[in-house]
């Protein structure tokens, strides 16, 4: 799991910017936006497998906070805003087509399905980063983890890829071997405060 954060350029442009004059405080909202993903690895020799990575909501925003030079009092709300996937590393003869979804797991909650993916090469998605629809049922347990985050509790989500169908079939004399990612977008919003000039 690894995290990226981008601070807009407006709001480091308006924390950054010197001033002549007289200077009034304000509070400002500044948006950063990031990822953070889980990583599997395949070696089957049958198409139906299931595949699990834990993410520790509570660490995660906890190390994106000390990475930014905020602190959890900072935030003012955090949110999921799109998924995607793709395959990191493929080096076999020929190429599999596959079938299934991705569910997701609050603590030892049942799980949801958070995306489905359908007929898609193994090859096709190296390298590549693919978006996928986000399922309503899925968004809200991850925002709600998000929040009781935010309210002092310590969410663990476990991801698990659930695949049902694959082309041609593996076996044990032609096993299906590749590693992937679902990379999972998140929004923080927190506060600071500022000096900016009066303008009067």
């Amino acid at each position: 799991m690894r995290h990226r954060f981008i601070m807009p350029a407006a709001a480091l442009i308006l924390g950054a910017l010197a001033f002549s004059g007289c200077l009034d405080e304000k509070t400002i909202e500044i948006v950063l936006t990031g990822e953070t993903y889980a990583d599997f690895s395949q070696d089957e020799d049958n198409a139906n497998w299931t595949n699990a990575a834990v993410i520790d909501v509570a660490q995660e925003l906890r190390d994106i906070l000390e990475d930014n030079g905020y602190s959890v009092d900072d935030i003012e709300s955090a949110f999921v805003t799109s998924v995607s996937y793709g395959v990191t590393s493929f080096s076999q003869a020929h190429d599999w087509e596959i079938g299934g979804s991705i569910m997701v797991a609050r603590d030892a909650g049942a799980p949801v399905t958070a995306i489905t993916y359908a007929a898609q090469s193994v090859q096709g998605a190296l390298g590549q980063k693919i978006p996928a629809a986000l399922q309503p049922d899925a968004v809200d347990l991850m925002n709600q983890a998000l929040q009781d985050f935010l309210d002092g509790a310590n969410p663990v989500l476990t991801f698990t890829v659930v695949n049902s169908s694959v082309a041609p079939a593996p076996s044990g004399a032609d096993r299906m071997v590749f590693d992937w990612r679902a990379w999972l977008a998140i929004q923080v919003i927190v506060t600071e405060t500022v000096e900016v000039p009066d303008p009067f």
